[in-house]
């Protein structure tokens, strides 16, 4: 097994998850990943994506991507086995076996030449040559993608192409497009590209619906909103924990007031009391603990 490949899978097995676990995480065919870890890069797409998806699947893993993707082979090499030549046969018959083959080649030449240089009979057919079979279709094929709005960011396979509007070859087969931009729902659909063909396509994004803030009822609580990957643990001034734990990004938890916060991740937590945005905790990376109380009357 290849270096890469070996580095991948022990990491993926002290990880304790399978490859089917993180093929659904990253959004990556399992095959890809299995043939990234089993060195059978000719069964992976074009070089570009299989190198994102060596990047993507190698930082998930904890590993760093770039020494990994240094070493993919930029096409897969084939060794042939080994050719065996017999011994030659030391037999003066072979030697007759090899005039008398040069005496019919050369007679077959002069009669091909005979037959090349002589006029047709009349009313005799002339034979034409058949054509030479077309080339085989071309293995990629051309996609073009524009958005509205433009700027939107445009991946195939999970692969990151950029934004909007872009242009490129890619292999053909079944493919998955995912466009997205800020305030807008995210498209994802399968497209097929023929080999040889090219697609044009327009995606149109619908606008996210605006978010209504309810009408705060009852006494106010604590709603603390995560933006990104943080833990946090929330206690009452007396110590008692109330939440400990590191929640979904986007996931929204309440808790009564008064209630003492503290995160490892100040920039991820934002804070709504009574319905008001308090912003962030802190900046990025930073441990914050900060304790919130009713309003005044």
């Amino acid at each position: 097994m290849c270096e890469i490949g070996g580095m991948l899978r022990v990491a993926r097995e002290e990880s304790g998850r399978g490859i089917r676990e993180w093929a659904r995480e990253l959004n990556i065919k399992s095959d890809h990943l299995r043939a990234l870890e089993e060195c059978r890069f000719e069964d992976l797409p074009e070089a570009v994506l299989a190198k994102g998806y060596l990047r993507r699947y190698a930082e998930a893993l904890g590993l760093d991507p770039e020494p990994l993707v240094a070493q993919y082979p930029v096409r897969p090499t084939f060794t042939p086995p080994d050719v065996v030549t017999p011994p030659p046969r030391r037999r003066r018959a072979g030697l007759v076996w090899i005039l008398l083959a040069a005496a019919v080649l050369v007679g077959l030449a002069a009669w091909g030449l005979l037959r090349v240089t002589a006029p047709p009979a009349q009313g005799a057919a002339i034979e034409l040559e058949a054509p030479p079979p077309p080339p085989p279709p071309p293995e990629d094929a051309t996609l073009s993608v524009t958005t509205d709005p433009e700027g939107a960011v445009v991946w195939l396979d999970g692969f990151r192409l950029g934004e909007a509007p872009v242009s490129g070859r890619f292999s053909a087969g079944e493919r998955t497009l995912r466009v997205e931009a800020e305030g807008y729902v995210t498209y994802e659909a399968p497209v097929s590209l023929e080999p040889g063909g090219q697609r044009n396509l327009k995606v149109s994004l619908q606008r996210l619906p605006a978010a209504e803030t309810p009408e705060p009822s009852g006494p106010p609580k604590l709603l603390l909103r995560f933006s990104e990957r943080a833990w946090v643990r929330v206690t009452t001034p007396e110590g008692a924990k109330l939440y400990e734990g590191i929640p979904k990004v986007g996931s929204e938890l309440e808790f009564p007031l008064p209630a003492v916060v503290r995160t490892g991740n100040a920039a991820g937590v934002h804070a709504l009391l009574g319905g008001e945005d308090l912003g962030p905790l802190g900046g990025e990376g930073l441990v914050v603990e900060r304790r919130f109380d009713p309003p005044a009357p």
